[in-house]
């Protein structure tokens, strides 16, 4: 059964969530030689408003989605995403447990960001992108051609918002015989708030 947070999250919470982010996110390492560590400097720095632990909500129906951990790994170098699903979307059919994954996003050449995404349900995702100048988000894109023949356009994407929570969605387009990319299918359109501003996912707080 898909769970919902009682009340809402105020402003104030959230600004004050906005400013605990930055001040995590801009936390570097210079040592007494002045040495700074390679990957504590832009664009290494550009997904760092997605570190913390958070709580995703539908955007439409405010129902809990899942939890989503992200940490820097190797000095900075490595952003790894831990997520857990909720609900029983995305389940695959029979399955007793329900849908989970993890991801891999660094700086490749280029320079660009490349993520690796593996869930349970058996499938790797690779996608390539940056940030969008427009609106500061995180967008990742993928090109495929599916089984069945198709091309597929994949859309990932991250926009960090003026009161501390994030803007998540996906997009997926469908490529015709003219050429021509489709209207975009959207999977998923999260909100996440910091899960310090939540608290714990007790039955106490869930209904």
């Amino acid at each position: 059964m898909e769970r919902r947070i009682k009340g809402a999250i105020g402003p104030a919470l959230l600004v004050a969530g906005l400013m605990a982010g930055a001040a995590q996110g801009q936390t570097r390492s210079v040592d007494d030689s002045g040495f700074t560590e390679p990957c504590s400097v832009a664009p290494f720095t550009d997904f760092d408003f997605w570190i913390g632990e958070w709580v995703a909500f539908d955007m439409e129906t405010g129902v809990v989605q899942g939890i989503d951990r992200i940490e820097r790994r190797q000095r900075g170098c490595v952003i790894h995403q831990e997520w857990t699903q909720l609900t029983d979307r995305f389940r695959t059919p029979g399955a007793p447990y329900r849908y989970a994954g993890m991801s891999i996003s660094a700086l490749i050449p280029g320079p660009s960001w490349q993520q690796v995404w593996v869930g349970n349900a058996g499938v790797a995702i690779t996608l390539q992108g940056g940030l969008r100048e427009s609106d500061g988000a995180m967008v990742l894109v993928q090109e495929f051609t599916g089984p069945d023949n198709v091309r597929y356009h994949r859309a990932w994407h991250w926009k960090p918002e003026a009161d501390g929570t994030i803007h998540s969605w996906g997009e997926v387009r469908t490529g015709g015989e003219d050429g021509e990319w489709s209207e975009p299918r959207i999977p998923w359109n999260l909100r996440y708030v910091r899960r310090s501003l939540v608290g714990n996912l007790t039955a106490d707080t869930v209904e």
